[in-house]
């Protein structure tokens, strides 16, 4: 008699679910109950308190792999170890389009009717994922007809399309590029919802379908009606009489490949691109290069190009407040130092886009590809010192240091408010740069005071003036956002929520002049300086004690009137 076992009898149950040829039907898995993650609050597996109840289909046998819209699914009450609230559930069931765990799609469980059941298994390549915001909680989209079930084909009411924006999603610091992007997602044309795709090297983005979205709109105002000339203004006449020049330089010649070294691309925005180099010829030893394309006809990664009027302010802005390191009454050189500012024409130098192309090699750019400009494009050029990177990335010592780093933050605002009725109102921890140094302390002048703050080892500069409001003689210069509807709805972060302070402070009059607004700005640093920033050392009783000194500030901050107030309270402390 032959004792020989089965060649399966080593196998427990487990083993025989991994077999390649796994008995579908003796799982009998579509008659189960089914619990399903959804990951919308929590992280934990099963957080979502609804079973499915699947039911029979008619569907083939052939095909029972085919599971994703086939079955009648219903909604049963349960309990859950985390439990999300209801009303925030969407109808689609799989609208989460990525898990935060592991980037698997969500988008429910269907396969292709023709690929092999062999093929299953085999691992596919992980796309790459350029979504910089969510929209959640779209109510009363769901349609009968089940080629509308996906998620990315059906078309949203236009009812449906104004409550989504309270569920816009952008991630913290700089977010001109995610609105943009969730703008031209989420057109209010009617048309179905698309994935911006991105191809490296990118052409241009522009579509004829697409209308041209401009993130608020730069203004000037003159505060004495009786100033106003009734002869039109030439801003480009303007803009070359800030820049020191007769007419455009050319790109090629003025910033040629030989003229500057050590060159490297580290930026971008919707304005346009950020090189560093060395100037080969210069006493400056890092400078900022900041290239934005003006006055064109075609679109820049989605957006129309700045006009010379809505330029200039720009150019006023950064000059002024550069010149108050020099200023006899109020000086600070918190703000970047401006060395120069150029308008060029022509297409880009051949070492800026070879520049541009490493960058989009090893950090996938979002931007345009700059090969798109002809010789007829204009520039505007910003020299600009180099101060280090912003504070999101940046490792501090410990509290103590930041604490000091704050009070830098707090004083160049106080300067900026007596010379200029200066309010950032974009502050985030993105315009906030930060680098080490040897200086001991730094000296300001507030209205003819002295004052000084001690480093603790770093310095700080505020950066981009986009949508500063600032008056030089009797002209006001701000960034109109008062129909700015969906920067508004935007959350996600305790930025956003300053955007919508700001809002019912001014009363959405964005020329008026409310030094609140930089207060309001102070609590979000000071909150990120609390629990956002990172530590190198948290066990020091420095540290500890700081921490508790910004947590102090952080509780009475909002209680000031101006930046000023700030300044010398904290000034009063020492």
């Amino acid at each position: 008699m032959d004792d020989t076992l089965p060649d399966d009898a080593w196998k427990d149950s487990f083993d025989k679910l991994l077999s390649p040829r796994p008995q579908l039907r003796e799982l009998n898995i579509i008659k189960k109950n089914v619990r399903v993650s959804f990951n919308i609050d929590s992280s934990v597996e099963n957080s979502n308190p609804d079973i499915l109840s699947v039911s029979e289909c008619s569907m083939p046998k052939s095909n029972l792999l085919n599971v994703g819209d086939r079955f009648n699914i219903k909604r049963k009450s349960g309990s859950s170890i985390s439990t999300p609230c209801e009303k925030r559930l969407s109808s689609n069931l799989f609208y989460c389009a990525l898990s935060p765990i592991t980037s698997m799609k969500l988008d429910g469980i269907q396969i292709d009717a023709n690929q092999k059941v062999s093929d299953i298994g085999k691992e596919q390549p992980r796309a790459i994922k350029h979504v910089c915001f969510e929209i959640n909680g779209l109510e009363d989209c769901e349609s009968d007809d089940p080629k509308h079930k996906s998620r990315h084909s059906r078309q949203i009411p236009e009812e449906a399309r104004k409550r989504s924006r309270s569920s816009l999603v952008l991630q913290p610091g700089k977010w001109r590029k995610s609105l943009h992007t969730w703008r031209r997602t989420f057109q209010t044309d009617g048309e179905s919802i698309s994935v911006p795709k991105v191809s490296s090297p990118r052409k241009r983005t522009t579509n004829e379908n697409s209308s041209p979205v401009r993130i608020s709109g730069r203004k000037s105002a003159y505060l004495n009606k009786t100033l106003e000339s009734n002869e039109p203004i030439s801003y480009e006449k303007e803009v070359l009489r800030y820049c020191a020049q007769r007419r455009p330089l050319r790109f090629d010649t003025a910033y040629a490949a030989a003229k500057m070294l050590n060159t490297c691309k580290i930026g971008e925005g919707v304005y346009g691109e950020v090189f560093k180099y060395i100037p080969k010829i210069s006493s400056e030893s890092n400078v900022v290069l900041k290239v934005i394309p003006i006055e064109g006809s075609e679109l820049v990664n989605g957006e129309v190009q700045k006009t010379f009027e809505q330029i200039l302010p720009e150019i006023i802005i950064s000059q002024e407040l550069s010149n108050l390191r020099v200023n006899p009454t109020n000086s600070t050189s918190g703000f970047v130092n401006i060395y120069n500012v150029a308008l060029v024409k022509g297409k880009y130098p051949q070492h800026l886009l070879k520049l541009w192309e490493e960058y989009d090699e090893k950090k996938e750019s979002e931007n345009d590809h700059p090969e798109m400009f002809t010789d007829r494009q204009l520039f505007i050029v910003l020299e600009l010192n180099f101060a280090g990177s912003d504070m999101s990335t940046f490792t501090f010592l410990n509290a103590e240091q930041s604490y000091y780093a704050l009070q830098q933050v707090i004083v160049t605002l106080a300067v900026g408010e007596e010379a200029f009725e200066f309010e950032h109102r974009d502050l985030h921890w993105g315009n906030i740069l930060v680098e080490e140094t040897k200086t001991k302390q730094i000296d300001y002048k507030l209205n003819g005071k002295e004052m000084s703050v001690a480093t603790k080892g770093v310095r700080v500069t505020i950066i981009d003036y986009t949508l500063s409001r600032v008056t030089v003689g009797e002209c006001c210069h701000y960034n109109d956002l008062s129909t700015d509807e969906e920067l508004f709805a935007a959350s996600g972060d305790y930025q956003y929520d300053i955007y919508r302070m700001m809002r019912d402070e001014l009363k959405n009059n964005w020329s008026a002049y409310a030094p609140k607004t930089n207060v309001m700005w102070l609590s979000y640093v000071v909150s990120k300086l609390i629990d956002g920033v990172v530590y190198k050392n948290t066990n020091s009783r420095a540290h500890k004690t700081h921490m508790t000194k910004l947590k102090d500030f952080y509780k009475t901050v909002l209680t000031f009137k101006s930046a000023i107030e700030c300044a010398n309270y904290i000034y009063s402390l020492k």
